[in-house]
């Protein structure tokens, strides 16, 4: 008789470290992709977003996050600079 094997689900929950190191991966590869100045555009608003998802609402526009999350946000806008130099 075989036995069942249950599947364990990861736990991909915003302030896990596991799912903001995917998010900051998958926006590596986002800036990478970057081939004319549409997808720079694209891409701002991409990692725009990675730092609104990662960050909690303390009010109206209002955001805080932690340091982990901002130094990510600060390489991943640095690597945006290059990339659009690079570009143009």
């Amino acid at each position: 008789m075989r036995l069942k094997v249950r599947k364990v689900r990861p736990n991909y929950h915003y302030s896990n470290p596991t799912f903001i190191r995917g998010a900051y991966k998958k926006a590596l590869l986002v800036i990478e992709s970057c081939e004319n100045e549409y997808h720079i555009k694209a891409t701002k608003k991409y990692i725009s977003n990675f730092l609104m998802m990662q960050s909690d609402e303390i009010g109206f526009k209002k955001y805080e996050s932690d340091s982990f999350v901002l130094k990510s946000f600060d390489r991943l806008v640095k690597k945006l600079d290059k990339k659009k130099k690079e570009i143009s």
